[in-house]
């Protein structure tokens, strides 16, 4: 396909996955805990992925309406389940292996062995938001896992088997967004607030989606639309890292729509393209979720390592450098022994599914 601002030949679509690979890189700097690397804002990098999350999923959705006419929503969750269950269960199974097995983690085995029966059902949110989003559990970055796992349950049925009308749709999303953010300003809110992002990117996709509007919006977010949003992204990054209380709230709140003004901006401007099109990032987006689920695990490592050296306090760059690079590899192997194949094997069982319900049955 050609980067930039021409609409993809197919599914894939590089930039968005250089966007994600710039998110995880994101993420990771929220996970260094020394000095001030976690006030560098990396935790809206799972903004961004959430944002991503709505709108690819929706887009891919709506190709598929348009193509046969209704959604195979048995060969969807075949998908997804081949997609992220073989890979959450077998990182879940090492995490049980090392800390209940071997005890290679006393402080946090008790509030990890509390947890895991809602890691067991993908429930991962509600340990993390119980406890206040204590990084004291280990595995909680797995929070995350457990929302998506709820908008790909909920949406597809919602948007596309009971609202089937594009109008309607666009109505829910919009809905979603107002109703996700508002929760945010209370505190029984939190368990929704999240979903205020993927409703975003969902928004996006379905308004992306009328050849008009795409028009449009290509125009807008092209040159010094990029440029704009860029600047308001960054705004909005700066202001979350400085603020407090109620303003920090609202940049919360924000910060979705600044993060669908970017994914637009990469899919309309030929240079944003092409800079979240270069291979580094697209890699970094590829494996993201390998590196998001290991890349804690792998900062233990690195950190007892230096330990083990005499380097008691390493500096942040140095841990972060680590973390990145062992995470990564971690993650490419993964990806090659278990995520990749599987993933292709939940394919070719979707085809085989979508393949019979469109065979007709022969007469007795």
């Amino acid at each position: 396909m050609a980067s930039g601002g021409t609409e993809a030949s197919s599914n894939w679509l590089a930039p968005l996955d250089g966007l994600r690979g710039a998110s995880i890189l994101m993420v990771l700097t929220a996970h260094v805990y020394s000095s001030d690397w976690p006030k560098l804002g990396g935790r809206h990098g799972v903004t961004i992925f959430f944002v991503l999350s709505g709108f690819l999923i929706t887009r891919l959705l709506v190709q598929e309406s348009r193509k046969k006419g209704r959604i195979d929503f048995a060969a969807f969750f075949v998908r997804r389940s081949f997609r992220l269950f073989p890979l959450y269960y077998f990182i879940l199974g090492v995490y049980a292996l090392l800390i209940v097995g071997l005890n290679m983690h006393p402080n946090g085995r008790q509030g990890f062995v509390q947890a895991l029966p809602w890691y067991a059902v993908y429930l991962q949110e509600v340990p993390f938001f119980n406890w206040n989003g204590t990084s004291s559990v280990p595995f909680y970055q797995s929070w995350s896992l457990g929302i998506e796992e709820k908008f790909y349950l909920v949406w597809p049925f919602l948007a596309f088997k009971l609202l089937g009308a594009p109008a309607h749709r666009q109505l829910a999303a919009a809905l979603g967004v107002l109703l996700c953010s508002a929760a945010h300003f209370h505190h029984a809110g939190r368990y929704f607030f999240p979903y205020a992002a993927i409703f975003v990117g969902c928004y996006t996709a379905l308004l992306d989606s009328d050849d008009a509007m795409r028009a449009r919006m290509r125009a807008i977010f092209s040159g010094w639309g990029a440029a704009l949003s860029l600047c308001g992204l960054g705004c909005l990054h700066v202001g979350a890292i400085l603020a407090s209380d109620l303003t920090a709230s609202i940049i919360d709140v924000l910060y979705p729509v600044g993060a669908a003004t970017l994914l637009l901006s990469s899919l309309s401007d030929p240079r944003l393209g092409k800079v979240l099109s270069r291979k580094t990032l697209v890699v970094l987006g590829q494996l993201s979720y390998g590196i998001y689920l290991t890349h804690l695990l792998v900062r233990q490592v690195v950190e007892r390592g230096f330990v083990k050296v005499g380097w008691a306090v390493p500096p942040g760059i140095v841990v972060y450098a680590g973390m990145l690079a062992g995470s990564v590899a971690v993650a490419w192997v993964l990806q090659r022994t278990l995520e990749g194949p599987l993933r292709e094997r939940g394919r070719a069982i979707a085809a085989g599914l979508t393949s019979r319900a469109r065979t007709p049955a022969l007469p007795g």
